[in-house]
């Protein structure tokens, strides 16, 4: 129990905090609406179905947009000196990396749910066709992409230079959990059925793999 107490207060703490600064938030949903409108005017010039290769550009905006405030989730904490604070606190620091994980997963999905209707509008997928399937796959994409995320902004957290870092060392750990999910996307986008497709396991097996990894190395990662 005291365990759930602390990820559920620094969790609490950590969106009130993000919510109050804005930055990262605000910055991230510009993001993605400015590249929506633009792959709007790219594909209303004859370029093709934007419904066809819909999935890809929804998850690379996701990718971009989400790095913005992922990236940044230990960084501000160096900066008014809390995150020392909360590594001195006699708790679990695994409940720490679990409750920033939290943090940014709940942020990223806000951010999917807003890409996810202006896309229907902008770039007319049809999200609707399997709404159930298109937030699963989301759902475990957020997890896999928000462990790893969490655990190298962490690592980073006292390097020079960590802005050109974090992308060159999350990117290529990322690239079969996007390619899986722009693959499902576009499966479910089609009302494909996709229980039994080998992306699903793979996407379920890398949440599992890093989200334990990562919470087991959280401590380590910090210590320096």
């Amino acid at each position: 129990m005291r365990y759930l107490s602390i990820i559920f207060l620094v969790l609490k703490k950590e969106l009130k905090d993000e919510f109050r600064r804005k930055e990262g938030i605000v910055a991230s949903f510009f993001f993605a609406l400015i590249s929506l409108v633009l792959f709007h005017f790219s594909f209303d010039s004859g370029v093709g179905d934007i419904s066809q290769s819909g999935a890809g550009l929804l998850w690379l905006i996701i990718l971009f947009a989400g790095t913005l405030f992922i990236g940044a989730s230990f960084k501000k904490e160096e900066e008014n000196g809390t995150f020392y604070a909360l590594l001195l606190a006699p708790v679990d620091r695994g409940a720490i990396y679990l409750a920033k994980f939290l943090s940014n997963l709940i942020l990223l999905t806000l951010l999917e749910v807003f890409l996810l209707f202006i896309s229907y509008f902008f770039l007319n997928i049809p999200i609707f066709n399997s709404p159930l399937s298109i937030c699963f796959v989301f759902l475990l994409v957020s997890i896999g992409f928000s462990s790893l995320g969490t655990l190298i902004s962490a690592l980073l957290i006292n390097e020079r230079g960590s802005a050109v870092l974090y992308p060159l060392l999350l990117y290529p750990l990322l690239i079969p959990l996007f390619m899986g999910g722009a693959t499902l996307t576009n499966e479910a986008i089609n009302s494909k059925d996709i229980r039994s497709d080998p992306w699903l396991h793979l996407i379920i097996l890398f949440d599992i793999l890093f989200l334990t990894i990562s919470t087991l190395l959280f401590e380590s990662a910090v210590e320096e």
